[in-house]
């Protein structure tokens, strides 16, 4: 499994995953499990890009109101204090 955590690699999956339900192969039980893995998929990715959307209306709020404190509100601490020891 990925550890890559990016909108782009959740979009990978959910085109993987409407690969899986396009197989043509796929009767059944094998195929109400991918409905049902899908369902699940989907309910996940809801809330992931329910997260990213948070994220970006903080940082669009910060950007109009507060602009001079965009690096120290939204960089990790890791980056911004890398040269400070």
């Amino acid at each position: 499994m990925s550890k890559d955590r990016s909108i782009n690699a959740l979009n990978g999956h959910l085109h993987d995953q409407l690969e899986r339900l396009l197989n043509p192969d796929l009767e059944g039980e094998a195929i109400e499990a991918e409905i049902k893995r899908s369902k699940a998929i989907a309910n996940l990715s809801a809330q992931i890009i329910d997260g990213e959307r948070v994220i970006n209306e903080r940082a669009r709020i910060i950007a109009e109101y507060a602009p001079e404190r965009m690096v120290e509100t939204l960089m990790p601490k890791e980056i911004t204090h890398a040269g400070s020891k």
